[in-house]
C-alpha cells in the first residue's frame, strides 16, 4: 500500500511537518513492510500557481511528479497550518492541480496546526475539497492547537493526548487501507 503525505506549510522547519511525521510514523508502525510513504513538504517542493491552462504538459516537472504520486497513492495524508481561518494557499494550489479522477476512491487523513485553539475551518475545508475530488476523508481530524508552544526542544509534542490523536489518525488510515472495500466508482 502506498501513501502520499502532503504538508502545506511553507516553512522548512515547520510545526505542521513535525505533526505530519507523527502520523507517518504511526502508519509505518501499524503497517510495517506493507506500506510505502512519501512525504512532499511544499516548502521544499515548489509548484507554480495553478492557472487552469488547457495544455498541462507546459507545467514544470514538479507538477507532473505531484500528479503521478497522487495517482499512484492508495491513500493520502493532507496537513496544513491554519492561516486566517483556512488552509494555506500553497496546499490549496497543489490540490487545484489534482483532478477528481486522480483522487477518486482514495482515503485521506487530514490534520492541522494553528496558533489558536481549534482548526475547525481548515479541517472542514479540506474535508470538503476531498469530497469534491471524490475521495473519502477520514472522520478523525486532529489539530495541534497553539503549535508555537506545543513542542518540546527535541521536537516531540508536550501534550500526550494530542500525540495520541495524531497516532490514532495514522492507525486509522492504515486500518481503512487494509479493508477489502472498493471505494472507487466510475465517474
Amino acid at each position: 500500500m502506498k501513501v502520499l503525505a502532503i504538508t502545506g506549510s511553507m516553512k522548512v522547519e515547520s510545526r505542521t511537518k513535525k505533526a505530519t511525521e507523527i502520523v507517518i510514523q504511526a502508519c509505518k508502525e501499524a503497517a510495517g513492510d506493507e506500506i510505502t510513504i512519501e512525504h512532499l513538504h511544499l516548502a521544499t517542493f515548489p509548484l507554480p500557481l495553478f492557472d487552469g491552462r488547457s495544455d498541462i504538459s507546459t507545467y514544470p516537472e514538479n507538477v507532473h511528479t505531484l500528479l503521478k504520486k497522487v495517482e499512484e497513492a492508495d491513500g493520502l495524508i493532507l496537513a496544513s497550518p491554519e492561516y486566517h481561518g483556512s488552509l494555506t494557499g500553497a496546499l490549496k494550489n497543489a490540490l487545484d492541480f489534482v483532478g477528481g479522477r486522480s483522487m477518486e476512491g482514495k482515503i485521506v487523513a487530514i490534520l492541522a496546526t494553528l496558533g489558536g485553539a481549534v482548526a475547525t475551518n481548515t479541517v472542514n475545508t479540506l474535508n470538503q475539497i476531498c469530497r469534491n475530488l471524490h475521495a473519502f476523508p477520514l472522520p478523525l481530524n486532529p489539530s495541534v492547537p497553539r503549535s508555537y508552544e506545543a513542542y518540546n526542544a527535541d521536537g516531540s509534542l508536550k501534550d500526550e493526548k494530542i500525540h495520541e490523536r495524531l497516532e490514532a489518525l495514522g492507525q486509522l488510515l492504515v486500518r481503512e487501507l487494509k479493508k477489502d472495500i472498493a471505494y472507487k466508482v466510475s465517474l
